[in-house]
């Protein structure tokens, strides 16, 4: 676990980064969630990417022998 330092600056709170734990040198903004005392910080728009690109992935034969359902039946309108 890396630590960072809060400071203030020009009356704004700011978060100095590890050198190990820094943002890519293009990151211009940062969206910031909080959680209870945990606040989250992403680039902009790139929220979900890591989630989605470096997360788990399911098996080829994932759900190969599901059972087709059938549609139900539904009032006209």
């Amino acid at each position: 676990m890396s630590i960072g330092t809060v400071f203030i600056n020009n009356r704004t709170q700011a978060v100095r980064l590890p050198i190990d734990v820094r943002l890519p040198d293009g990151v211009r903004k940062v969206e910031v969630r909080a959680k209870g005392n945990e606040r989250i910080i992403a680039p902009v728009g790139q929220t979900w990417d890591s989630f989605f690109l470096d997360g788990p992935t399911v098996s080829e034969d994932f759900m190969s022998e599901r059972a087709s359902q059938q549609q139900a039946e539904r009032e006209s309108l």
